[in-house]
């Protein structure tokens, strides 16, 4: 392992500290706006309970030092959200339901897939489109990632010199993009107007946390 000054330390533990307050805000919000009143509904909420889970774990794992595990979990993290926008905002009633068909005992095979991460963001920019421009721009970040995820040569190089800490801040600030992104759907999904403006309340509040464009 690459050896890093304890100042470069030091700014990462403030930042996941920082980091956990984000969560924290956004658990309140997923509570707040769960909302499994119809299948579609549903289905999208599991979805984003899953990517919330993922972004935790990320900080989690940061911080106890296993951050190939960490890096790995950015695209699934990632590719939750977007389904979970993808099926809010876009998913037709026939494939909800062939996703929701009963899966017979004993059996391991997904009852339905979705398309590519692709499609799904081209299907999202009619509904909503900074959502998409931001997935697509992420897309392009996390896409390394895939290396973490199917044993690459970018996680066995990880193995023997680590991260800089730096540069796991700037990961932790795509991953509180997308939990920006995942309150967007939660706004959306909960069908609650008490919600609206959640989001840039957020942005504002844990502006020290985001990429530089978004304070």
């Amino acid at each position: 392992m690459e050896p890093h000054d304890s100042a470069s330390y030091a700014r990462l533990g403030r930042f996941l500290d920082d980091c956990a307050a984000l969560d924290k805000d956004v658990e309140e919000l997923l509570q707040r706006g769960f909302n499994a009143s119809s299948r579609r509904q549903a289905i999208a909420f599991g979805f984003c309970s899953a990517a919330f889970e993922h972004a935790c774990s990320q900080r989690l794992l940061i911080g106890v030092g296993h951050t190939g595990t960490a890096l790995a979990l950015m695209r699934l993290h990632f590719e939750a959200t977007v389904r979970g926008a993808w099926v809010l905002l876009s998913a037709s009633e026939v494939w909800l339901e062939k996703f929701t068909q009963p899966v017979p005992p004993g059996s391991l095979d997904e009852p339905q897939l979705g398309p590519p991460i692709p499609s799904m963001l081209d299907a999202i920019e009619a509904h909503a489109p900074d959502v998409a421009i931001e997935g697509r721009r992420l897309y392009g970040t996390v896409k390394v990632m895939h290396s973490f995820v199917h044993g690459g040569a970018h996680l066995v190089a990880h193995s023997f010199r680590g991260y800089p800490p730096d540069k796991l801040i700037d990961v932790l600030r795509n991953r509180n993009l997308l939990c920006l992104m995942l309150c967007n759907v939660i706004v959306v999904g909960s069908g609650n107007q008490q919600l609206a403006g959640s989001v840039g309340r957020l942005s504002a509040k844990h502006a020290l946390v985001m990429a530089p464009g978004l304070r």
